[in-house]
């Protein structure tokens, strides 16, 4: 029998005694019910996956349907009854939602989600059997998007290893670190407990590498490979081997701004669009929210990004969706900046009366594409500068950062599209004209043997560029011993390290 889990402070008997109707109709009803409130079981996962959304989970009509027999509505009907539960309807509705963006989402009531309990029951056969087909559907729809990724998951069946140092190398770090312990006229135990969980995440990293225990994922949400190896430390990537030999990075320079370059296309956002790499492909429920946008009026775009846009509340300029793009002088200006070599500083020199440091410029850009909120946008100066250069993809970011519907929205619509350029397109180009030899990803680089690195970097420079229509610049550089620099490591964790305490103290 199929056990869920489900609130254990629910007077069950009280709930079921209204439903009337037959002994199989009622039974049914009851397994329907039980299903829902597994699905808003906030478990830990849940309340990290709905922490955006004040709890709510969405929820699709004709899949929940599918597995309680078309009784959703008679379900929502029981538990949003008044008299459901001592504290009022056990079931809270945020009736909000568009078709095609974002289903209707529900919670458990602010009693009942703080405190659930905990109850395990068992479903009927046939709620068993439909419950059953849903997971295992969910799990071939999950193989099939990850079957994309195979190849590169098939790298971790190559022989890597990291170099015994590793560990020698971590346990200097710690040393160094307690002795500024030592000097800190702060809270000395709570440092001490900083420094320890670092060192220790590092050390189980690195045993993790040692077993071939690579936790290897593919994010359904921002399209990223992850592992054990993406989550490593920099400076232990140096310590890092395959078959025997020490590797090399290849990167993708400017990743995020360059990205955003490759989308301000008339094909990227066309409705028509055949290619996958277009909106509706790569982000289809931000297609449909802008298609709606696009065919609302100029009031109704304000209602939708919540008033909230300093540019004249204008929202997505209009030639994003109806076209204009490819022959609009702000977004081939944009297009035409030297991604290729020297970005950062041109960026500067041409556009911001090269007032910045280079590092101040990297950390702002990330702000322009990332930060939502439009207050604090208002005072940053490099921000202002962007907009007032490049109002309408400044309008473009924020407005799409202001949906509701959605977190992130940019940065990850940006991490899809990298993805699918560096990992599906430079990736693959590598995997399939180098063959045999094995390399691994970090988002936006690739590790592999110092022999064949020029050759990758040739490969992925070109398919990337010959794709995009746009030059992309690659770089390349060699691991560096972390010994050699390792005080500068240190001043660079414990920074982090007092940084985030005090992050922490100021919450």
């Amino acid at each position: 029998m199929k056990l869920v889990k489900i609130p254990s402070n629910i007077d069950y008997e009280h709930l079921f005694s209204s439903i009337n109707c037959k002994s199989t109709c009622k039974k049914e009803l009851i397994d329907a019910t039980y299903v829902v409130l597994s699905f808003l079981y906030p478990s830990p996962h849940y309340i990290k996956e709905t922490s955006g959304f004040d709890g709510f989970k969405s929820i699709q009509n004709d899949l929940i349907n599918r597995i309680t027999r078309n009784r959703f509505g008679d379900v929502k009907d029981l538990l949003m009854s008044k008299d459901s539960h001592s504290s009022g309807p056990i079931l809270i509705e945020n009736s909000k939602y568009q078709p095609g963006v974002k289903s209707k989402s529900y919670k458990l009531n602010d009693e009942l989600f703080s405190n659930p309990g905990e109850k395990w029951v068992n479903l009927g056969e046939n709620a068993e059997k439909r419950l059953i087909k849903f997971e295992n559907d969910k799990i071939k729809d999950l193989e099939e998007f990850k079957s994309q990724y195979q190849f590169l998951l098939d790298q971790y069946q190559s022989d890597i290893t990291i170099d015994s140092e590793a560990l020698n190398y971590v346990s200097t770090l710690k040393s160094l670190l307690l002795e500024k312990v030592d000097q800190y006229d702060g809270d000395k135990d709570e440092m001490i407990k900083r420094v320890n969980a670092t060192i220790k995440d590092m050390n189980s990293k690195i045993r993790a590498i040692q077993k071939k225990n690579f936790r290897t994922t593919v994010s359904v949400s921002n399209h990223r490979l992850n592992s054990v190896i993406t989550n490593l430390n920099r400076e232990l990537r140096y310590y890092l081997r395959i078959n025997g030999n020490r590797l090399s990075e290849i990167d993708l320079k400017s990743s995020q701004p360059y990205v955003l370059g490759t989308i301000l296309t008339d094909s990227f956002f066309s409705r028509g669009s055949s290619t996958e790499y277009s909106l509706s492909s790569i982000f289809p429920q931000l297609y449909n929210l802008l298609n709606i946008i696009s065919n609302k009026s100029t009031s109704d775009i304000t209602s939708i990004i919540g008033n909230s846009l300093y540019n004249n509340k204008k929202g997505v300029p209009p030639h994003f969706m109806s076209g204009g793009l490819d022959i609009s002088k702000e977004i081939q200006s944009y297009r035409n900046l030297p991604f290729k070599d020297g970005f950062y500083p041109h960026l500067n020199m041409t556009y911001f009366n090269g007032v910045y440091e280079t590092q101040k410029i990297k950390d702002d850009i990330m702000l322009v594409l990332n930060l939502s909120d439009l207050k604090k946008r208002k005072h940053i100066e490099l921000i202002q500068r962007f907009k007032s250069h490049f109002p309408d993809i400044n309008s473009f970011i924020e407005a799409v950062n202001s949906f509701k519907s959605f977190k992130s929205a940019i940065a990850i619509l940006l991490q899809r599209c990298e993805s699918y350029l560096f990992l599906r397109v430079g990736c693959k180009m590598i995997y399939d004209q180098m063959k045999d030899i094995p390399f691994l990803t970090i988002h936006d680089s690739v590790l592999i043997d110092e022999k064949f690195a020029e050759g990758a970097k040739y490969i992925l420079t070109k398919s990337i560029s010959n794709f995009t229509k746009m030059e992309a610049g690659v770089s390349m550089k060699t691991q560096n011993d972390p010994m050699k620099y390792i005080n500068e490591i240190v001043d660079s964790h414990w920074n982090d390290l007092k940084n985030n305490y005090k992050k922490t103290d100021m919450n």
